[in-house]
Parts: C-alpha cells; structure tokens; sequence
C-alpha cells in the first residue's frame, strides 16, 4: 500500500461538544465501514447507491480499502463512540478510470450526524486532495430527488446539469 498524501489530522467540534477527525482510510477501517452502513436508513442507502442495498458486497469493500492514494482517494470522518472507541460517522471517495485527470465522488454521512458539517468537511478535503493529486475536475451522479446532496454541491461550487438519457439523475461537475 502507497502512503496516503500528508494529512493534518485536526480535530474538528460539532455544536454538541462533540469532536471528530477526517483522516484518510486505513487497511484496518473495514469494520469500521460496515458500521457506518448499518447505521444509514435505507432511504440514505438508497439515496447513496441508487438502488437498494442491505450488505456492502465483499468486492466494494476491498476497492475502498485498498487505494493508491493519488487516483483513488477515501476519508474518514472517525469520533469516539459511548464507549470510546473510534467510529466512522462518514466517508467520501473519488476514484479516476485510467488515463484520465477527472474524479468521481461519492459521500456517506450516518443518519445521526448529518446536518452538522461533517458532509461538507469531508468533500472539502477530498476536493483538496483531487488537487494536489492533479486531477482537474471532480464530477458525481445525484439522484435527482436527493435533495439535501444537491445543495451541498451546489453550495460547493458544483455546476448541476440534467443529463439527457436519464430523468432520474443529475450530473454534478467541479473545475479543480
């Protein structure tokens, strides 16, 4: 495994005194991700895989914690839990098909920290990270009824378009 891009680890507070650190994924976050999805509804499962889904395939998994750090990239978003052990509470990932210097993106936030900027935070930062890796522009497909991640693109400097074959999605671009 390459070494991820130099990261900062600050810890970032929610308004409930809560705190939370956007890190990049590690070998070991598999159980940690698996948590994550379990603790998604399945109208945010839906909203995130366009279809639905009850078990993060074995072969998905191994993409997202397997990366080369420059063409793909993975953030956490980790805070203790009740118990104070790490948990992931998001994620955000970009992945680059071959030859190419444009990423697609995709955000999963819990159900129970959306609406605190942890979204937003790790989308900036994996923006940053397209970034320093070259990468010129960072696009995604958006259920055209999942209205709260339209408006964070949006809010985000993402351009919306309507694509022509396909009513049910958005496609969202950013100049990097």
């Amino acid at each position: 495994m390459k070494t991820p891009i130099s990261f900062s680890n600050q810890t970032d507070g929610l308004d409930s005194g809560e705190c939370y650190l956007i890190r990049p994924i590690q070998l070991d976050d598999r159980d940690g991700i698996i948590g994550l999805f379990n603790h998604l509804s399945p109208d945010s499962r839906y909203m995130r895989f366009a279809h639905a889904i009850s078990k993060l395939p074995d072969a998905f998994l191994d993409d997202i914690l397997h990366l080369d750090y420059k063409k793909e990239m993975a953030l956490v978003a980790v805070m203790p839990n009740q118990t104070g052990i790490e948990e992931i509470v998001g994620i955000s990932r970009y992945v680059t098909p071959p030859n190419q210097n444009t990423c697609e993106f995709s955000l999963s936030v819990s159900d129970d920290h959306t609406t605190h900027g942890i979204g937003t935070h790790l989308m900036l930062d994996l923006i940053a990270c397209a970034k320093e890796n070259g990468l010129e522009e960072m696009l995604g497909y958006v259920l055209s009824k999942n209205l709260k991640m339209l408006h964070l693109v949006s809010e985000l400097g993402f351009q919306i378009s309507n694509p022509d074959e396909d009513p049910d999605f958005k496609i969202v671009k950013l100049k990097l």
